[in-house]
């Protein structure tokens, strides 16, 4: 199983991360299935996946290779997304179908919300990924 670490710990950041939002959500208001895939959110699913995968490199590859370096880059560019571009698409979504329903204007296509994150959400995810990166060295050794 050591060699499908790479594999197993970012879907396992994914599932304990989407987990944790279901249960939040289930508190608040009770099932609603389309919440085990839902994006936005406590905690980011994007930052457990992606930290995992990088926590098992650094531990596997060492922490100055480049492979760890490339993923930890590319991790980078994935949080600020989700804080950023992100979070910010879906702000100005909510802010065009508000502006739609008070001027009755029909849109000519339907608005999906991308929601993204804020920095809270974002480092929960990141503890996630952390936790389940090591677990999954550890377990899988």
């Amino acid at each position: 199983m050591n060699k499908y670490q790479y594999l197993i710990a970012p879907f396992l950041g994914w599932v304990v991360a989407q987990s944790i939002k279901f249960a939040v959500s289930l508190h608040k208001d009770g099932i609603h299935w389309g919440d085990t895939i839902q994006s936005g959110g406590m905690p980011s699913s994007h930052s457990a996946c992606m930290v995992a995968l990088t926590t098992v490199i650094g531990v596997h590859q060492g922490f100055t290779s480049a492979l760890f370096a490339l993923s930890a880059g590319i991790t980078g560019i994935i949080l600020y997304d989700a804080m950023g571009v992100r979070r910010s698409a879906g702000q100005l979504t909510e802010a065009v179908k508000e502006l739609s329903k008070k001027t009755s204007t029909k849109l000519s296509t339907e608005l999906v919300n991308s929601k993204g994150h804020d920095p809270v959400e974002v480092f929960a995810g990141f503890l996630v990924g952390i936790v389940v990166g090591v677990l999954t060295t550890v377990t899988f050794k």
